[in-house]
This record gives C-alpha cells, sequence and structure tokens, in this order.
C-alpha cells in the first residue's frame, strides 16, 4: 500500500474539528460522534481559518479549494474521523465477524441520523487502525480532499501521533496558488471492484 494511499474497505479506506465531540463509547480504538444535526458541508469555519473554501468540484461533487498561495511543504490539515481498528471496519461496513452491541449502536446511529455507511472516506493509518470521515460531525474539511493522479499534496500518517492516537494529514507537494483545488492520489487500494462495500 502506497503511504498516501485511501483504502476501501479490503484494505482500509481532516488540524481538529472545532466544537466538542460527545463519545458514546470509551475504548481507545473508536470514538463515536454524539447524536444531532448533520450539516450539508462539514467544517467550513474549520477551512475558511485553513485558508480553504469548499465548493463544487466538476464531476467530482465538492472539493476542497486554496484560497491562498501555499509553499511547498506546507501543512494543510489533518484527516479527522473516528479512530476503529479493523475488527470494527469489518463487521460495521463489511458484516465480518460478529457485531458487538457497540457495533449495533454505531449502525443505528447512523441509520437514525441517515449518515451512510458507504465506507467511502475510510483512510488506513497503520496496520489495523482505520480514520473513518464518513458521520460529519465527527469529520472536518479534509473529507473533501478530492483524488488526482497529479496530486498536489500528499498524505502523511503515524498509527501513534503525540497524544497516542493515529494521526493523519496533508502537507503539500509543490507550490499551489490561489484558487487551485487541493487533491491528492488516493493510491491503488482505493479503486476496488464494485461491490466491495454495502451499505448496511
Amino acid at each position: 500500500m502506497a503511504a498516501a494511499a485511501f483504502a476501501l474497505m479490503s484494505a482500509g479506506f481532516q488540524p481538529p474539528a472545532p466544537g466538542p465531540r460527545a463519545p458514546l463509547h470509551a475504548s481507545p480504538m473508536l470514538r463515536m460522534c454524539a447524536v444531532g444535526h448533520v450539516s450539508l458541508v462539514v467544517d467550513e469555519e474549520g477551512a475558511a481559518s485553513a485558508g480553504v473554501a469548499i465548493r463544487p468540484s466538476p464531476g467530482r461533487g465538492l472539493g476542497a479549494f486554496s484560497t491562498r498561495d501555499r509553499g511547498v511543504g506546507e501543512l494543510v490539515g489533518d484527516y479527522v474521523g473516528e479512530v476503529m481498528s479493523e475488527r470494527e471496519k469489518d463487521a460495521r461496513y463489511l458484516n465480518i465477524g460478529t457485531r458487538t452491541d457497540a457495533d449495533e449502536l454505531w449502525l443505528r446511529s447512523r441509520r437514525e441520523r441517515g449518515v451512510r455507511t458507504s465506507g467511502e472516506y475510510i483512510l488506513a493509518v497503520g496496520s489495523g487502525i482505520f480514520i473513518d470521515a464518513e458521520d460529519p460531525q465527527c469529520a472536518n474539511w479534509c473529507r473533501y480532499l478530492n483524488h488526482d493522479a497529479r496530486p498536489n499534496v500528499a498524505l502523511k500518517t503515524l498509527p501513534r501521533g503525540l497524544e497516542g492516537r493515529p494521526r493523519a494529514w496533508f502537507v503539500t507537494t509543490r507550490r499551489i496558488l490561489a484558487g487551485e483545488e487541493l487533491v491528492f492520489d488516493y493510491g491503488d487500494d482505493y479503486w476496488n471492484q464494485p461491490g466491495d462495500v454495502k451499505p448496511s
């Protein structure tokens, strides 16, 4: 798996978002998000403070666009989401293994709030450790970074960051001008066969 690869389910597939997060489960491998309002665009204020605007990207849905010039090697932002183990990912997204009460609570919360379970925002950060930014309440604006085979940002990951939690962040790989879309290469693992992940 390439260092900057997004991984969609079989191998696995945004500075932290402002505001409180109320965990429903205290497991160090899982941080579930509180039930509440789901906005259409995640973390617009955080994006603005990072010099980014979220807006339509032709042929890609929404994208993250730089609102200022950036130099090479500049921190763009952290990929923020629910941290989960491989067992949790497999049980929740692939229905592999036994689902625990916590898994059922997670699925029920997603259904009740209308949050999809496509697996399109899962990022592998190490062996058996994943960050899932599909739930808007757990994610930040970096979930809008789209794929491009000619990326201008690169993904960096640490299975255990300074606070003991996994960390994934993006840095610029070249000079970026204001108005350019921030994009990275999801990697070969992202492009699995259709049907590899089925919504529950």
